[in-house]
């Protein structure tokens, strides 16, 4: 015992002298090494108490940036709702293409109506698209729920609402009548009419003013001698048109 006892003052004093032996940059090197082994061991510990259930949260947060395909064990949390691009609330199309952002990989399911429309994978940067959605006559309300890897499903993205409109505005022309002979000092013509509310009407290069019911009104000035053609758009806010050509004769006498 007292041998033993003897060895480890005789170590501990060897250990001393080589520790004052070393110049101070050796000896920061060494306690740097210490920290940096002291870290490596907390990090393998910290992994051991969190198990593989937390490397694998791991392994899908890194699915996210890299887009990487695959069912990720132990992910229970549902991935945000679906938002979509923006779309002109009107459409005379009957069919259009639906694009929007996801969770990348995730699978989109598009309800047109309360009814399942298909679906369409996000793609790594998280952008989906889904061609041909069909439309009805009317409005027609969108929406979306995206699906995880792991099968959870997100809530309902919000309302995308276009309205399909296949049908030409209502276009009537009061004045002036086809083939109408305009005399006198003033070389103008008031044309005047009526369409649906709404619609944009234009006459030759002129946008008419339209009033809440759909009548409308501009005149057209400087009308050379002879004959000159009016022709008047209607065009609602689908694109649908409608047209209407007419003459007048211009005289001074």
């Amino acid at each position: 015992m007292n041998h033993w006892k003897k060895y480890n003052v005789v170590r501990k004093r060897n250990l001393q002298k080589s520790w004052r032996s070393l110049s101070r940059q050796d000896r920061n090197e060494f306690l740097s090494f210490l920290k940096v082994l002291g870290a490596i061991v907390a990090i393998v510990a910290t992994v051991y108490y969190v198990g593989i259930n937390g490397l694998t949260h791991i392994g899908g947060f890194w699915a996210i940036f890299t887009g990487e395909k695959g069912t990720v064990a132990g992910d229970t949390q549902a991935p945000p709702p679906p938002t979509f691009s923006p779309l002109n609330p009107y459409t005379k199309q009957k069919t259009l293409t639906i694009s929007g952002y996801a969770e990348p990989s995730a699978e989109v399911k598009i309800m047109i109506n309360g009814s399942d429309a298909g679906t369409a994978i996000a793609e790594a940067g998280g952008t989906f698209s889904f061609k041909d959605a069909s439309l009805k006559e009317g409005k027609n309300v969108i929406t979306a729920t995206a699906k995880d890897l792991a099968g959870n499903e997100s809530q309902k993205s919000a309302e995308l609402i276009v309205t399909l409109d296949t049908k030409t505005p209502k276009l009537a022309i009061s004045s002036p009548k086809n083939g109408q002979k305009i005399t006198g000092e003033k070389n103008q013509v008031n044309v005047l009419g009526k369409t649906d509310p709404g619609v944009t009407v234009r006459v030759n290069s002129i946008q008419a003013r339209v009033l809440g019911d759909g009548s409308f009104s501009t005149t057209l000035t400087n009308l050379p001698s002879g004959e000159t053609k009016i022709t008047i758009t209607a065009t609602d806010k689908a694109g649908n048109q409608e047209k209407i050509e007419l003459t007048v004769t211009y005289s001074e006498e």
